[in-house]
């Protein structure tokens, strides 16, 4: 069993979320699922700073999941990764791909290729069979060195670090094919950076992060007065930059949105849902990610369903270091 389960864990502000999945028939089922409240300014943008903190509170949250659940999968921000798609004149062997894409990558790095740690996937094959295609990732080191000794301090084994972007995609490519709504927007709501995500069948996903007002955050948690206008001004700027992304999705890919489906900590937002109806003219609902997933027979399942929507991003980074492990450790 310990070989099978994978933990995605997701850093907030706030909290720590972890969910823990493990294969089943085909598909993947949830085995435990926590959150972790810690103390706000825990996680800065420089994690040694807070180093034996950190260190103390995954631990904390090792205690709190099953006793094989110690391999985990993590995110880092899209902004710590650079993304290139670059052509390859075909070449055979994993070995001659690799160096020639290293070289390629060097000439339009801005930082030294000894510095990035490198992952690349082939894209669909072109009319020139010359050349290949592929989707390259690139990331800082120490990045991923840093988070990788954290949790390996608390008594992890980290297998993959990839990006909420990737983990929010997979979510919406289940949650699409489970209600056959491939022309819904997901908003992933979060008081720090919201996400807008949707995929296409023949073109690169669609991804869009939005920072918006973080004050809200902080107010909910003070339970200051101001709640509601914080509210009502962040759930305006979301809408605005939910009904831009409506317009240019439209325009470029051609795909006129239906619906859009809310997660995320900041999900239920008081008049979030009733707005986005009432002034974008489209269906809205919340997004359960525990749901699409088959559940115990016995334990949570109720609470399961109230909560399940602050755990999209743990989930989909629980996905991603599943299918990694179970295919050829593609990005």
């Amino acid at each position: 069993m310990g070989k099978s389960l994978v933990t995605g864990i997701e850093i907030g502000h706030h909290s720590i979320k972890a969910v823990v999945l493990k294969p089943n028939k085909g598909a993947f089922a949830l085995v435990d699922y926590q959150e972790l409240p810690i103390e706000v300014g825990i996680f800065p943008d420089n994690h040694m700073s807070n180093y034996q903190k950190i260190v103390k509170k995954l631990k904390e949250l090792r205690k709190c999941l099953p006793r094989f659940s110690s391999k985990v999968a993590l995110a880092i921000p899209d902004n710590a990764v650079i993304s290139k798609i670059l052509q390859i004149d075909s070449v055979h062997g994993s070995h001659e791909i690799e160096y020639a894409i290293t070289q390629a990558f060097s000439n339009q790095s801005p930082f030294p290729i000894e510095e990035l740690n490198l992952d690349y996937v082939q894209l669909s094959h072109s009319g020139d069979h010359s050349k290949a295609s592929y989707q390259v990732y690139a990331t800082k080191k120490e990045v991923v060195e840093q988070q990788a000794m954290l949790f390996k301090s608390a008594s992890f084994q980290p297998i993959i670090v990839d990006t909420r972007t990737h983990a929010l995609i997979h979510i919406w490519q289940i949650a699409a094919r489970a209600n056959n709504k491939s022309d819904w927007l997901l908003v992933n709501v979060d008081f720090e950076c919201s996400s807008l995500c949707i995929d296409f069948p023949d073109k690169a996903p669609y991804c869009k992060e939005v920072v918006l007002d973080n004050n809200i955050g902080k107010h909910q948690a003070e339970r200051s007065i101001a709640v509601g206008q914080q509210s009502k001004r962040f759930v305006t700027e979301l809408l605005d930059k939910i009904q831009r992304s409506l317009q240019l999705i439209a325009s470029v890919h051609g795909v006129v949105i239906s619906g859009v489906w809310l997660s995320g900590p900041g999900a239920n937002t008081v008049i979030l849902a009733d707005e986005v109806t009432r002034r974008l003219h489209i269906e809205c609902e919340y997004l359960n990610p525990l749901s699409l997933l088959t559940l115990p027979q016995r334990g949570r399942s109720f609470s399961i369903l109230a909560n399940g929507y602050r755990f999209t991003s743990a989930a989909g980074i629980a996905l991603r270091g599943l299918t990694w492990l179970e295919q050829d450790h593609a990005a």
